[in-house]
């Protein structure tokens, strides 16, 4: 057993053992009264927010393809994306969705350093998309969320703003270099990767993926929000609008399988925050997973299956 093997084997450990540690302090008969009662016409309207945010991470995506002149076709893209979300959710492998779309858009690129730049940058863009709403939602009601949460969040704002900044400002980048502890941190090769990275792009191009980033927040922000009505959660729009992205920080952290435990802790604790039952927000999270994530992961399946049959179909 090799060490990729053992690291798959101990989030999935954590992973189990956090979802024992949430179930022992909620009574498990009101959870399944909660999923049994959800209305199934919000469920839907989620899914469909669910697949509209996939379209627009692979138009984010496609966007940032384009600059570097790697042309490949939407719907083909959209077909990678998939697969990405079967192997990140479904499957226990060490091969993670962004690993699989790397390897799969090397197929249409020469050039491997494409796939991993614009992997990263569509991250990093994805995430400061994710925190510019939670800004929005806390300039205008601050108060809406606990202190402690809305300083949290403004910090994470802050950092991410002043990441994006130094990547996309190269004078100021190389300036911050004669500082020995600055040159050291971005001595690392991932940090020094990461900037690499974003060079390769104009700042219309970022711009461009920016703005889809901020339909991709909204999709996600309109999914939750759909799935806590479907429960009961009585809660308003901003609370969504600050705690989702705060949880999708959380879950960057590769310690579990596919987020789960850590995403049902953070809901858990986020939502409880402003009155929500523990049992609703457990729910609120497991079928944030099952329809942001799961669904989208079959659908990967059954483009995997297909794409393997194709291509056997084409060699014979």
């Amino acid at each position: 057993m090799n060490r990729k093997q053992l690291f798959n084997i101990l989030k999935i450990v954590i992973s189990i053992a956090l979802i024992y540690w949430i179930l022992r302090g909620i009574d498990v008969q009101k959870l399944k009264a909660v999923l049994a009662n959800a209305q199934i016409g919000w469920l839907v309207v989620a899914l469909a927010f669910s697949l509209a945010g996939v379209l627009a991470r692979v138009k984010r995506w496609h966007v940032l393809l384009s600059s570097l002149a790697v042309r490949v076709p939407f719907w083909e893209l959209t077909q990678i994306y998939f697969v990405g979300f079967l192997f990140n959710n479904l499957l226990p492998s060490g091969l993670g969705g962004d690993a699989i779309r790397m390897m799969e858009l090397n197929r249409h690129s020469d050039r491997a350093g494409d796939a991993v730049t614009s992997v990263l940058v569509d991250r990093m863009v994805g995430l400061f998309g994710s925190l510019s709403l939670a800004l929005v939602a806390l300039v205008f009601r601050w108060n809406a969320v606990p202190l402690q949460i809305a300083v949290t969040a403004l910090v994470a704002v802050f950092g991410i703003a002043v990441t994006a900044f130094l990547l996309i400002d190269t004078t100021v980048y190389n300036a911050l270099r004669r500082i020995s502890l600055f040159r050291t941190l971005t001595d690392v090769k991932f940090v020094s990767g990461l900037f690499q990275s974003f060079q390769d792009y104009s700042f219309r191009t970022l711009a461009r993926a920016y703005g889809f980033s901020l339909l991709l927040s909204a999709a996600l922000i309109g999914m939750n929000f759909s799935i806590g009505t479907a429960l009961g959660a009585h809660i308003a729009l901003e609370h969504y609008l600050v705690f989702v992205p705060l949880a999708s920080i959380v879950l960057i952290l590769p310690i579990s399988f596919a987020g789960l435990g850590v995403r049902e802790s953070a809901y858990v604790y986020l939502f409880g925050q402003v009155g929500v039952a523990q049992e609703i927000a457990l729910s609120l999270s497991l079928l944030v997973y099952f329809i942001g994530n799961a669904i989208p992961g079959l659908l990967g399946g059954v483009t995997y299956l297909w794409r393997g049959a194709r291509e056997i179909k084409t060699d014979e």
